[in-house]
């Protein structure tokens, strides 16, 4: 059969930024650990994970409204940080060459912010880490390739079993074991699948079909995406007020 072609699929550039900017933070959280508390592992120290914005979730209730998005940069040891790049790596270019650039971005953050905000209403332990922003990537990939299912054959379907597969057993994986964000997961999984939902590419049928795999054009829908993003936002934060009232709740 055809197989979609997609013109100019967008390099992973904002992928490779990302990448670094975990490195980046994970180096300067094991620098500042050793000159502020004399530790070598400051990335498992509860102080520096303090200090670096980590999701505390009654500081959060008290104001500190940024550590839901500060976490997402964060990651407690060596085995969580490689896990995470490494699947950043092998999702973020996929959602990237598909959606472009900007609308990734959209969708890593509030897939994010999502699982911040799930952990935060759910959760009551302290956590870090891009996992809730890369369940999300792999929320955006179900969606793109349920939507043109069609389009790829026999690849997409394998993708997208590859993607159900890997997220049942990170959460089967999650729920049997402690000290694993399994709200921040399932709270990134479905706010990437709401975002890229709404922010999915459609393109225009070409003039001329040609047997074998043509080049899509895309339709440009700015307006509907940016009031697709808005709404979300506006979720997050009626979902974040209503967290802290339990949270403050419980605390008080």
């Amino acid at each position: 059969g055809s197989e979609m072609c997609i013109r100019d699929r967008s390099p992973p550039t904002v992928t490779r930024a990302l990448l670094v900017i975990n490195v980046v933070v994970f180096v300067a959280m094991i620098i500042y650990g050793y000159v502020e508390y004399g530790t070598i592992n400051g990335t498992e120290d509860t102080r520096v994970l303090v200090d670096f914005g980590a999701k505390i979730n009654l500081a959060i209730a008290q104001g500190q409204t940024w550590r839901l998005f500060t976490a997402m940069f964060l990651h407690i040891g060596v085995i969580h940080l490689l896990f995470n790049l490494y699947a950043l790596n092998a999702l973020g270019p996929m959602v990237e060459g598909y959606y472009g650039h900007i609308r990734f971005i959209a969708i890593y953050v509030l897939a994010g912010l999502t699982g911040s905000l799930a952990s935060y209403a759910f959760s009551p332990a302290a956590s870090a880490g891009a996992s809730g922003a890369v369940f999300g990537l792999a929320g955006a990939i179900i969606v793109y390739f349920l939507r043109y299912r069609e389009n790829f054959g026999a690849r997409g379907r394998a993708i997208l079993q590859n993607m159900l597969l890997i997220i049942g057993i990170n959460l089967v994986f999650g729920f049997s074991s402690r000290g694993i964000d399994n709200w921040g997961h399932i709270g990134g999984l479905i706010g990437g699948a709401v975002v890229a939902y709404g922010l999915l590419p459609r393109y225009s049928r070409p003039d001329l079909i040609v047997a074998d795999s043509q080049a899509l054009e895309e339709e440009q829908r700015t307006l509907v995406h940016l009031i697709w993003v808005v709404l979300f936002v506006g979720l997050l934060a009626l979902g974040l007020s209503l967290a802290t009232e339990s949270v403050l709740s419980t605390a008080g």
